[in-house]
């Protein structure tokens, strides 16, 4: 499928091993998900690496769909208390056992972990729409505008029933958006 784009992504990782070159080959692998990098990963969640290695491999560890490196996962976001750990496992907790995406959604007002939340979010509107059900009623403007606009892109059609309601919402670029994401829907149906 991806065997010579990992080859190279993991002989550029382990060429540099640190820095901002070794995080966007490690990253780009934890995109494409191929278990055969799930060692690498493994081996950056006990290593002495930052803590964005740590959430970029338990990432990786996540999109693979193994369950059983939830424990592995878990003892690393024991050990490091991170923000992007912490909200990575959380992100691991979701997809690999249908666990709480409350951490993921709180997660889009906080600035340091927005784009990491809205990453987590779009892939997960795409396998749990039905999720976002109870908080596309919050409270906080922001947190519905993320999720209607993961839905829209998600593309699937069973979420129209859970935008319509925002099509009024009180906030006008929530409306505005659930519009958008609406006839999104009905044209990818």
């Amino acid at each position: 499928r991806y065997e010579r784009a990992v080859q190279a992504l993991t002989d550029l990782f382990t060429f540099y091993t640190k820095g901002d070159v070794a995080e966007a080959a490690l990253d780009a692998l934890a995109h494409i998900a191929y278990s055969a990098s799930a060692p690498l990963f493994t081996a950056q969640l006990a290593g002495a690496g930052s803590s964005t290695m740590r959430a970029i491999a338990i990432d990786g560890l996540a999109r693979i769909g193994d369950p059983t490196r939830l424990t592995e996962i878990r003892a690393a976001a024991d050990r490091d208390h991170g923000d992007a750990v912490t909200l990575a496992a959380a992100f691991a907790s979701a997809v690999l056992e249908n666990g709480p995406i409350e951490r993921i959604v709180d997660a889009v007002t906080k600035s340091r972990m927005r784009d990491r939340a809205r990453g987590y979010i779009a892939e997960l509107a795409s396998r749990r729409a039905a999720s976002f059900g109870p908080h596309l009623v919050d409270p906080d403007e922001r947190i519905r505008l993320e999720l209607v606009e993961a839905l829209g892109v998600a593309g699937d059609s069973t979420a129209l029933r859970m935008l319509e309601p925002l099509l009024q919402d009180r906030d006008p670029q929530v409306a505005r958006a659930a519009e958008r994401a609406a006839a999104r829907l009905r044209t990818a149906q």
